[in-house]
């Protein structure tokens, strides 16, 4: 029996959700970045302003979807350590409703940053709704999970932003609990600071036996001209397949984890049938398919030939070996181009792919 693990129907939608406008510190207008984003065959866009929850989803239409959305920090306060050093931890909260403006994570004097810089007058600060405590601004594991849970408590999914630029370790991220996603890449961080992928983070976190997905984003602020090298936007995107362009739709196929996240290639088709799981992609170099362990196993063309297609035989592989079943857990799968871009599936437990034949554990 075949399985899907992207769903078979829908289409795939084109997402950058992590974005900078002039509503805090970025450069372009909303109206503008609907502009360029959409030029470039983007469908949804987060406008994910620092602190103040904005809503913009006047600006969508059949075509374009603009997710609500806004980004919040905690910093680490030991005035003993260099600012540079410090954790920062910067977390983004998506609305499950368009309309929902109730904030979660309120600081006031976060706020008042941007009354001082124009960006929000003092009476749309004064009409801000928030819900729970104020936020605490200092970064301790603690206090993101109380963060994360007001804001899943108040109808926002959260996603762990550049978890690499935020200096914070295996020790910190392993103990956020209640994240919907991590960011597999930040094209921000990684086209002006050389802060690549954080792969590495999300696999620490699946070890662990939490459940969370990865997403790719630009953290775009448009500092730099669009056709600059130094340019922040349109490099990582989340390709999520959804049965149409609206609101509800996009914000329950996030939840599901019915997307991809990547830098370039682009993932067609994947799935489970007897015993095996098949990918089909853009052309690539390579498919590596990673596990809860060290096993895994690539695919790669003779002779520098690109393919567009990879079997995992998992039957052979677990079952030939029993020893070895209840070591893979999980499996996952990087799909690299000939320019060494990089796209990034969810993890799909193999219980559920294999009826049952297969145990999830985990190992840090």
């Amino acid at each position: 029996m075949r399985k899907y693990m992207l769903p078979e129907t829908g289409r795939f939608y084109k997402a950058n959700l992590h974005s900078h406008s002039t509503l805090s510190d970025g450069n372009l207008t909303p109206a503008q970045m609907k502009e360029e984003y959409q030029k470039r065959g983007y469908s949804i866009l987060a406008l994910s302003d620092h602190d103040v929850l904005h809503c913009s989803y006047e600006l969508s239409d059949q075509d374009f979807l603009i997710l609500t959305a806004y980004e919040i920090s905690v910093r680490s306060d030991d005035v003993a350590i260099p600012h540079a050093y410090r954790k920062v931890v910067d977390l983004n909260l998506f609305a499950k409703e368009p309309h929902n403006m109730t904030q979660v994570g309120f600081h006031p004097d976060t706020v008042a940053h941007w009354i001082k810089r124009g960006r929000i007058t003092e009476q749309q600060a004064r009409e801000i709704k928030y819900a729970g405590e104020l936020r605490d601004t200092h970064y301790y594991p603690a206090n993101i999970n109380k963060i994360i849970r007001s804001a899943n408590e108040n109808g926002f999914l959260v996603s762990v932003n550049h978890p690499v630029w935020n200096l914070v370790d295996a020790r910190d991220y392993t103990a956020y609990e209640g994240a919907w996603a991590v960011e597999v890449y930040n094209h921000g961080c990684a086209v002006l600071s050389g802060m690549n992928d954080a792969e590495h983070v999300f696999e620490d976190i699946l070890r662990t036996g939490k459940k969370i997905f990865a997403v790719a984003t630009d953290d775009n602020h448009n500092s730099f001209p669009l056709d600059s090298w130094q340019c922040d936007s349109f490099g990582g995107f989340t390709m999520i397949k959804a049965e149409s362009l609206d609101y509800s739709t996009v914000i329950s196929a996030m939840e599901r984890g019915h997307f991809y996240a990547s830098t370039g290639p682009l993932i067609e088709e994947l799935y489970y049938e007897d015993g095996k799981i098949y990918l089909r992609c853009s052309e690539a170099a390579e498919v590596c398919m990673n596990s809860l362990g060290r096993w895994g196993r690539r695919v790669a063309g003779s002779a520098g030939e690109l393919i567009t297609e990879a079997v995992f035989d998992l039957e052979k592989d677990l079952f030939d070996r029993p020893q070895n079943v209840d070591c893979w857990g999980y499996v996952r799968f990087r799909v690299t181009d000939k320019a060494g871009r990089k796209a990034y599936t969810n993890a799909y437990y193999l219980d559920e792919l294999m009826d049952g034949r297969a145990k999830v554990r985990a190992i840090l």
